[in-house]
């Protein structure tokens, strides 16, 4: 029996996340025979491909999950989906990262708004998931969720492009063909960000309707640490100026568009991080210190997200001139 839909899951050294993630498809309602799981281990060396294999052989509750295990060298995580897509069998595709803990219907349930709205993409749901650390980074977070879900949750509420993410995200096989799946340049060699509202931005402008499923619910298990996230905010900055350069009319969408609706401090991060580079990185590392101790320790509170947006304004400032300086070469080598 070929399956109905495949569980791609990109991932990167997170093997004891990646099991719980494992479990939670294990305990789904739809029967085992109808989905399969495809794994990429994108570079991992800590085992991830070696005790997600163990876990499901081992005779317990993973017990006979449908699982597949491919392994890569480190590439990105657009990379690891489109190579978890052409492996798997399944018609439907549904993309969901290593640190999201599925819903027992989340599988089914998507198979449901499939049926009811066929050739679309559909995401979900993301709430914070209560193994979180505390801080206010997961605060936060939270908050986040809950404004998006509401959002969203609107009869005739728009997704913009902005918004399809690949935390949890679903289409047909013949709609992910038509976009040619993800733009591998967005996460090469590992880096972070852009590649899902890339493919997002090119669906919307092909007419594919994108689904908000209040329904389809997966928890982010937030365990990143703050160097992680400062890195990844960087990557995003230089994702948003390889995006513009692709797409020029996706500038509004992004945050390199929007600096009129920041506050006057993040602004003026922004700003300032753009014309001396360098002079800031050291300006902003005592804030980032502080930043870093403050959500180790669990603290929460305004302050510390206000100065967080700051510091997210600069370190997106970094990104963007990592990626100007990215497309200069990438010219003058052509």
């Amino acid at each position: 029996m070929t399956p109905e839909v495949a569980v791609v899951i990109p991932t990167y050294q997170r093997r004891d996340l990646l099991l719980q993630v494992l479990a939670a498809l294990a305990a789904q309602t739809l029967a085992r025979e109808r989905f399969e799981v495809v794994v990429v281990c994108d570079g991992s060396d800590d085992g991830s491909a070696e005790a997600a294999q163990a876990v499901v052989a081992n005779g317990g509750s993973l017990a006979g999950l449908p699982l597949r295990v491919l392994q890569q060298p480190n590439s990105g995580a657009a990379t690891a989906r489109n190579h978890g897509a052409a492996t798997a069998s399944a018609d439907l595709l549904l993309f969901l990262d290593d640190d999201m803990i599925a819903g027992p219907e989340l599988l089914a349930t998507h198979l449901k708004h499939h049926a009811e709205h066929q050739g679309a993409i559909v995401i979900g749901n993301l709430p914070v998931h209560p193994d979180s650390p505390h801080s206010y980074l997961t605060v936060g977070l939270g908050r986040w969720v809950a404004r998006r879900h509401g959002l969203f949750s609107r009869p005739g509420a728009a997704v913009p492009a902005d918004e399809i993410l690949t935390g949890q995200m679903s289409m047909s096989r013949s709609t992910f063909q038509r976009l040619g799946g993800f733009d591998v340049r967005f996460t090469a060699g590992g880096t972070f960000g852009g590649e899902d509202i890339e493919l997002g931005w090119r669906a919307t402008h092909l007419g594919i309707p994108v689904i908000y499923a209040p329904d389809a619910v997966s928890e982010q298990v937030y365990r990143k640490t703050f160097p992680a996230l400062c890195r990844n905010i960087r990557h995003a900055g230089a994702a948003d100026t390889l995006m513009v350069a692709t797409h020029p009319d996706v500038r509004p969408h992004l945050l390199l568009g929007q600096v009129s609706d920041l506050g006057m401090a993040q602004r003026l991060a922004l700003r300032f991080t753009l014309r001396a580079p360098n002079f800031c990185e050291l300006l902003f590392r005592p804030l980032l210190r502080v930043l870093d101790r403050a959500a180790s320790r669990g603290r929460d509170g305004q302050i510390y997200e206000h100065l967080h947006s700051i510091a997210r304004a600069h370190l997106y400032g970094l990104g963007m001139v990592d990626g100007a300086a990215a497309t200069a070469r990438s010219r003058r080598s052509t």
